[in-house]
């Protein structure tokens, strides 16, 4: 079922590829943010606002690209001056169309973070996301080729493609590690940690399996 959902994806990926698609969205700024359009095609990504808040990105000069439901981050590679050499980031809100996930996701590799819980089939383990200030309660969903943590939390629930996980580790069989590519300054190598406390029994055979799949997915076992 998961492998037959991932190919029509694609499949749907490519036939949009045709048209571009535009929808409004409001940049996040100091003083109160401006609306504009932005604009996605198979090239990049642009954004037309008011004054000088216009944009254009080719997919090859993100950095990475953060989808949450209402929310798009995009991390380039400007160096920003007055934050010592930081790297520029542009936030906007607004209703994003669902079809912009299936082509990010067929578009990009690991640079690409999809912040919401994609449906996908499998088995299931109830999970608390365990975070600096307080966790998030949720569901660990583990498909044929991604993993999905979905919460009511905002902004926290992912879908994870085998290929966008570095490594997975567990201390026992009620928790779990997800270390991901997506980029976080307080982490190792920019790579993300996800530490879950399971609510129920994850076995040693579930593990081996999942860590061999996510081996696999990456090249580095046949």
């Amino acid at each position: 079922m998961a492998v037959g959902k991932t190919a029509s994806g694609l499949i749907l990926a490519c036939a949009l590829w045709g048209t571009d698609m535009e929808f409004q969205v409001r940049h996040q700024h100091l003083r109160k943010g401006c609306v504009g359009t932005m604009k996605v095609t198979s090239e990049g990504i642009a954004f037309a606002g008011s004054k000088n808040h216009a944009w254009t990105w080719k997919y090859a000069d993100i950095q990475e690209l953060k989808a949450a439901p209402e929310r798009i981050s995009v991390l380039t590679y400007e160096d920003r001056k007055l934050k010592l050499g930081a790297d520029r980031a542009y936030e906007f809100q607004g209703e994003i169309p669902s079809g912009v996930y299936t082509l990010w996701s067929a578009k990009l590799d690991q640079r690409f973070v999809e912040a919401r819980a994609e449906e996908t089939g499998g088995w299931s383990l109830a999970a608390k996301h365990l975070r600096p200030v307080s966790g998030s309660d949720g569901i660990l969903t583990f498909g044929a080729s991604r993993i999905v943590y979905a919460t009511d939390a905002r902004d926290d629930s992912r879908t994870w493609r085998y290929q966008d996980i570095d490594t997975i580790s567990s201390s026992g069989p009620f928790q779990l590690t997800i270390t991901s590519f997506e980029r976080a300054r307080a982490h190792y190598g920019d790579r993300k940690g996800f530490n879950f406390q399971l609510k129920q029994v994850l076995s040693e055979a579930q593990y081996n399996q999942l860590w061999l799949d996510i081996q696999k997915a990456n090249g580095r076992i046949q």
